[in-house]
């Protein structure tokens, strides 16, 4: 779901910091905001296809580079942090459903 999303961010904040640029640098770079760029960072924003391209031209990388996600593995400490925001965020119905599904995992 939003495994990619995060993957996708960690490896801009990988890109960036490679490059000892900071968020400010890369927003300047790209024109895209610097709020944009830190959502995206965090997993909490979904880029359009024309903002990865311009992510992909500031870095001077080709674009297919940024979909390369394979380096980006989550760890169990990732996993819970997503799996634990993904509870926060859950409506009612979604959070007994998950409830009774892990319920039924753990017996």
């Amino acid at each position: 779901m939003d495994n990619v999303q995060e993957l996708f961010g960690k490896k801009i904040r990988t890109i960036r910091r490679n490059r000892d640029m900071t968020q400010e640098k890369l927003a300047e770079l790209s024109g895209l905001s610097l709020q944009y760029i830190g959502e995206i960072e965090r997993g909490r924003r979904n880029p359009s296809l024309t903002s990865v391209e311009t992510l992909a031209a500031a870095f001077g990388i080709p674009l297919a580079e940024l979909f390369n996600l394979d380096e980006f593995k989550l760890t169990p400490e990732d996993l819970r942090r997503i799996l634990a925001r993904q509870i926060e965020d859950a409506d009612e119905e979604r959070l007994r459903l998950f409830f009774n599904v892990a319920q039924a995992f753990f017996r």
